[in-house]
């Protein structure tokens, strides 16, 4: 019986020729020969959204998979537009243009609201760190306090995150503009809701609600919005959140935030419907929170392409980030552990 395979967007473009790859391809066009192998709408997507103002380098990478007979392997998150015909190795350019307008409607809003999503605990956890950061139950004046900070910022981030993917799509680097667009906006957000909190933490319940300016001047908070500024550009905000998530677990007796990362794992879980994705979500947050790590956008559409592996397909990369992420779920997923000893045979 002939495997399924998934080739990822890296695999497609070393077997194609469209990239080169220091690894032996013949191995990987026998696989592909042999067995039944597909290629995500998502790795689809990015192939022709990246060279779409390359028409020759679409019609050649079109070319390979008609002969290769490689179908497509669609998913409800990046479904095919039905202004595609399916026949990329003569597509014209008119036709390209008008594919890649439906495509990137479908990245934009797709990709924006699961970054946002992502974004939104990232600052909501910088803001809880900051409330706990001593150890001490705060107030419910500072708990209140809290959730309007949250309420000035959250509700306009998807719209923001629209506006930087609209933007950084139009670049020849969204991966770095997205990135950089993180990192500023989550320096700002935190500089300006920061502030708040921790002037809040100071007032007890039972000292009575007091005025706004009794509590925080507009001096003293240009003075603390500037001290957090600075610090931030002295690294990323991602490290500067790190720094706050230490300082909580330290006093709060939550080591390696196992206790707060499993709550707001209970939030993505409700809002993501595919394991692979939650496994995304936790494991990005767990690495922002504990290492400072960086966003990379297209570690988020590597998961959507492992949505069509865990239960009936083997996936084949030379991504060595996706093959790390495999590695760490193979218990979970018979099909990782599949897709890892494929590639180790491929890589011999």
């Amino acid at each position: 019986m002939r495997k399924l395979y998934v080739i990822d967007t890296n695999a497609f473009y070393y077997a194609s020729g469209i990239s080169e790859c220091t690894y032996d391809i013949r191995k990987l066009n026998k696989l592909i020969e042999t067995n039944e192998v597909f290629i995500s709408s998502t790795s689809l997507f990015e192939f022709l959204v990246k060279y779409r103002n390359d028409l020759k380098t679409v019609c050649k990478g079109g070319r390979y998979l008609w002969e290769k007979k490689i179908r497509i392997a669609g998913n409800v998150i990046n479904p095919i537009p039905k202004s595609f015909s399916g026949n990329i190795m003569n597509i014209t350019a008119d036709e390209l243009n008008r594919l890649c307008v439906d495509i990137l409607a479908n990245k934009i809003d797709v990709e924006s609201r699961f970054i946002s999503l992502l974004f939104d605990m990232c600052l909501l956890s910088g803001f809880y760190f900051s409330a706990l950061s001593d150890g001490t139950e705060p107030s419910d004046f500072c708990y209140d306090m809290l959730g309007k900070v949250c309420r000035m910022f959250v509700p306009i981030n998807l719209d923001v995150f629209v506006d930087i993917f609209t933007e950084g799509y139009k670049t020849d680097d969204c991966e770095n503009y997205v990135r950089n667009c993180f990192y500023n906006l989550l320096a700002f957000e935190l500089e300006k809701g920061i502030p708040f909190i921790e002037r809040a933490k100071s007032i007890k319940d039972d000292d009575g609600i007091p005025g706004f300016d009794e509590w925080i001047s507009v001096e003293d908070y240009n003075k603390d919005t500037k001290a957090l500024n600075n610090r931030m550009k002295a690294k990323t905000s991602t490290a500067y959140l790190q720094r706050l998530a230490v300082n909580y677990w330290k006093n709060n007796n939550d080591p390696e935030l196992k206790q707060h990362i499993s709550k707001i794992k209970a939030i993505f879980d409700k809002k993501v419907p595919h394991s692979a994705l939650q496994d995304y979500f936790y494991d990005t947050l767990v690495d922002i929170m504990t290492h400072g790590a960086a966003l990379w956008k297209n570690d988020f559409l590597d998961a959507i392409i492992l949505c069509n592996v865990q239960d009936l397909h083997v996936l084949i990369t030379y991504d060595n980030g996706v093959i790390k992420r495999m590695d760490r779920r193979k218990r979970e997923y018979p099909k990782y552990l599949e897709s890892i000893n494929a590639i180790n045979k491929l890589k011999m």
